[in-house]
Parts: C-alpha cells; sequence; structure tokens
C-alpha cells in the first residue's frame, strides 16, 4: 500500500507540478532572453517588438519576467492534473512507450500552449511566449511524461488498453478543446431600480429599458419624485437576447424578496404594501431570479439587489433619504 502511494505521489509530482514548473519558468527564461537581445515580449503600448539592444539582464528585469511565473503556472496546474489522470488510465492500459510519447506530446504542448496564451492576455505578451511554452510543453510530453506513467504488472485483454487509451485521450482533448467550444447563449439581464416619494411628476424610466418598458409605466399612470437606487446589466456574451427589467418601490424595502425575471422581453415590478407585483403577469420565467433586501446603512435608506449566483450590490436611495423619514409614493 505504501509503495502504491508512494508511487501515486511521484507520478503526481512529475506530471501536475514538474509540467507547470518546466512550462512556465521555461518560458520566462525565454521572454528574458528575448529582451536581453533587444526584442520587448510583452507590451501592450507600444506593443512587442524590437525597441531595445543587447544587454545583460539587471536584477530589475530578472525579477519582473520571473514575475510572471506563477500567472503562467495557474494555467499550467489546471492542465498538469489531466496529464496526471492521463498518465494513470495510460499506466492502466500499458501501451507501448512510443504511444506515451505521442500522446505525451501531443497534448502537453498544446496544453502548455493554451495555459500561457490564456494567461498571457493579462499583460500582453508576444506570441513568442505561446510558441516557447508550446515547445517545451513538446519536450516534455516526449522525453519525460513517459516516465511517470506507472507501469502495470498485470496483463489484460488487448481490447481494453487500446479502449482504456482512446477514452483517456479522448478525455483529455476535450479539457483541451473545451474553452473554444460554442456555448448556449443566456439572455442579458438589464435592471433599473428606483424609490418613488410624492409628487406630481411622470415617472420616466431610462432610455436603454427600452419601449416596452416606458409604454408599461405610462399604462400604470406613476408620478412621484424619483430616487435613483441602482441599475446593472448581468451577462458578457455579444449578441444575446436582452430581458428589461424596472423596479419601482412606491415604499422603503422593509423585507427580503425573491423575484422571477421573464424568460424573454420585459417586466415593470412595483412595491406596495410590503409586495412586489409584476406588470404585466410573467408566464415563462428565466432560471435566475432577482433577490431584493433592506439596506444596511445605518444613517439612509436604501437596499440590496442581487442575481442568482452574481455579487450582491448595496446602495443608498438618490437623492438621500433618511430612515428617520417616512416617504411613499403616489400611484
Amino acid at each position: 500500500m505504501r509503495r502504491h502511494l508512494k508511487n501515486l505521489g511521484i507520478s503526481f509530482a512529475g506530471t501536475v507540478l514538474l509540467f507547470s514548473a518546466i512550462v512556465s519558468l521555461g518560458t520566462c527564461c525565454v521572454l528574458l532572453i528575448c529582451d536581453c537581445f533587444g526584442y520587448l515580449p510583452y507590451s501592450d503600448r507600444p506593443g512587442p517588438g524590437w525597441w531595445g539592444h543587447l544587454h545583460w539582464p539587471a536584477w530589475a528585469e530578472i525579477a519582473t519576467y520571473f514575475g510572471f511565473a506563477p500567472l503562467l503556472a495557474y494555467g499550467c496546474l489546471f492542465f498538469g492534473f489531466g496529464l496526471f489522470v492521463l498518465s494513470l488510465a495510460l499506466g492502466l492500459a500499458s501501451p507501448p512507450r512510443w504511444m506515451n510519447c505521442v500522446l505525451g506530446a501531443l497534448y502537453a504542448g498544446a496544453a502548455a500552449l493554451l495555459a500561457v496564451a490564456g494567461a498571457g492576455w493579462y499583460f500582453a505578451i508576444a506570441s513568442i511566449g505561446p510558441d516557447s511554452a508550446g515547445i517545451l510543453g513538446i519536450a516534455y510530453g516526449v522525453f519525460l511524461f513517459p516516465r511517470f506513467v506507472p507501469l502495470s504488472t498485470s496483463r489484460r485483454a488487448a481490447w481494453i488498453r487500446v479502449s482504456v487509451a482512446v477514452c483517456a485521450g479522448g478525455l483529455f482533448a476535450y479539457w483541451i478543446v473545451m474553452p473554444f467550444l460554442p456555448r448556449k447563449q443566456r439572455a442579458l439581464i438589464s435592471y433599473d431600480l428606483v424609490l418613488l416619494t410624492p409628487g406630481n411628476q411622470p415617472v420616466t424610466p431610462p432610455v436603454w429599458l427600452g419601449e416596452d418598458v416606458a409604454q408599461e409605466i405610462k399604462t400604470l399612470n406613476l408620478h412621484g419624485v424619483t430616487h435613483g437606487g441602482i441599475g446593472s446589466t448581468s451577462g458578457s456574451y455579444e449578441g444575446a437576447p436582452e430581458i428589461h427589467v424596472e423596479l419601482i418601490a412606491l415604499e422603503p424595502i422593509t423585507a427580503k424578496a425573491r423575484l422571477s425575471i421573464p424568460k424573454q422581453g420585459s417586466v415593470v415590478y412595483t412595491l406596495q404594501g410590503g409586495i412586489w407585483t409584476a406588470h404585466p403577469s410573467i408566464s415563462k420565467t428565466d432560471k435566475r431570479t432577482l433577490i431584493l433586501q433592506p439596506g444596511i446603512d445605518p444613517k439612509y435608506d436604501g437596499g440590496q439587489v442581487q442575481i442568482d449566483g452574481e455579487k450582491l450590490f448595496s446602495f443608498t436611495w438618490y437623492p438621500t433619504i433618511s430612515k428617520n423619514s417616512t416617504n411613499e409614493g403616489t400611484p
């Protein structure tokens, strides 16, 4: 048992940790060498290019380039776990060593290139960074990865060995290409939350919520002084359909409420008598909900708002309203 655990630990260190160290530190070395030859391998402005001259690296340069290592290693560790699982599966399959070399080079090279390219986006890395990482990954896959594939003493049928190797390789390939696969779009949720206090002014929603919201508010014939609360758009898919939600509180928010969001289109919610009412009523709902809670500011009235699984935002009304005063809108 102890021997199996020891072998497992060696395989883990040789795949997850060693792969990450070789790719991240090796890439940092390549970037530093490029800089020493006068080529700036990362820059947002003016961009990578031959902006320098041949020189010996200063300690500040060494610290800068090797400071990228933790960021590069993060993605490498992610794919390193995949290489660890792949090594265990290949150990069960017991394929010939040349196949371990081919699979290791293919997957480690692709994983290294993708990990460095993704991390390098944050500091505008030049293409030489991912390219050198890919070469380091291939070298690791050919010369080092097969050494950490556990040797199986039991002999299994050929079809089992082939099936295990193919399935493991296919699973890791999917792990690599998964970020590039198209994802189902989720509609963007745009919402605006305001409070009405007594007044004669008609309520005018933000233009970005669309004509349907404006028409619904006109139908409700709401009047009062508008106090701004908070507005936001949830989502990041370009070209995704939008859902528009206008929330009008005719009184302070005093209790937690979970509001349904329409699957498409728009809705106007009004708060009166402690109850949020949808206009028009919602038939088909989105899986996400909008959560409203009383404010936490000790002096001024406001609230908290959150869409399921996202950040909770706290706010106070503007113009500010003291918690000691009583404010009710006029529908």
